[in-house]
């Protein structure tokens, strides 16, 4: 666990037609891994990828597929176009940690 801020990064479809299909919450951390929690429309839940994160945010292609978000605004998105809540603060660092234990770099296996 870190008390590290997590950065928001709003995720849109490709098509440019201005629908998010995610949010991720990641925490870019010195000289560590980067920790990151993702809404995954495979698994329908919030989960902890930065495997997965990495791929999307520091692919140059993406660029205009990409908008770093507040907190709130990361919460609106996940309300009004997720129909999920945006995990607390406290449950993202709780989801990384388990990822982080479980080594999971592309989100939990799927059962």
């Amino acid at each position: 666990m870190t008390d590290a801020p997590f950065h928001y990064t709003a995720v849109f479809k490709p098509d440019l037609a201005g629908t998010p299909t995610s949010v991720i919450a990641y925490q870019p951390l010195p000289g560590r891994p980067l920790r990151a929690v993702l809404w995954s429309w495979l698994h329908k839940a919030w989960v902890s990828a930065p495997g997965t994160a990495a791929g999307v945010l520091y692919d140059d292609e993406n660029f205009e597929r990409l908008r770093s978000v507040e907190r709130a605004d990361a919460e609106q998105i996940s309300r009004e176009a997720l129909h999920v809540e945006l995990p607390s603060e406290a449950d993202l660092n709780a989801m990384a940690d388990e990822g982080e234990r479980m080594g999971w770099r592309y989100g939990p296996p799927r059962s």
